[in-house]
């Protein structure tokens, strides 16, 4: 099924879903390790290299990702949460939303601000940004800013999730990982 249904997701809110966990992490681990190379050495521009290019798959899934998700309303949660815990999940997965489509326009413009090309696989990008290095670097600061902001709501995000499976017994991990019904 590839849409969702009332009890579970479908096979395209899943794909979309891990897709994007999968490039978030690897932005993250890459940006990560690539503070502890040293400055001039080539495997930190590496790391560098591929910190963008994992931003910007995650650019290139989010969009249709959003999409699908107004599209395909998330089936319902069973038992019923909390209308509390209703909001505190909206608000969490929309600022995750958020921030998964900020990040990588950001770190667009902070790198043509500071007067750099961005190319996804050698396809360049066009350049919206005039050449700016003040604005450039106020923007980097604003990047890892959010960034350490998405690192620190994917771990609650993650452990909410454990919270739900194994203390409060419900279904929202299995919505996401178990037989499509």
């Amino acid at each position: 099924m590839l849409r969702n249904t009332s009890h579970s997701y479908g096979k395209v809110a899943r794909a979309l879903h891990w897709l994007c966990a999968l490039a978030v992490i690897a932005a993250l681990v890459f940006i990560e390790l690539k503070g502890n190379v040293p400055k001039g050495d080539p495997v930190r521009s590496g790391l560098g290299y591929a910190h963008v290019q994992a931003g910007l798959i995650v650019l290139l899934l989010v969009l249709p990702r959003l999409a699908w998700r107004l599209g395909n309303p998330p089936p319902g949660i069973s038992p019923a949460p909390s209308p509390l815990m209703k909001l505190l999940a909206h608000a969490g997965h929309w600022a995750l939303y958020a921030l998964m489509l900020a990040l990588p326009i950001l770190g667009i413009a902070f790198i043509q601000a500071k007067g750099g090309e961005v190319a996804l696989f050698g396809l360049g990008l066009p350049s919206f940004m005039p050449n700016s290095p003040e604005l450039g670097k106020s923007l980097k600061e604003l990047h890892e800013l959010l960034g350490n902001v998405l690192l620190w709501l994917s771990i609650l995000h993650a452990a909410a999730a454990v919270w739900h499976h194994f203390i409060v017994k419900d279904d929202t991990v299995t919505r996401l990982t178990g037989p499509i019904r």
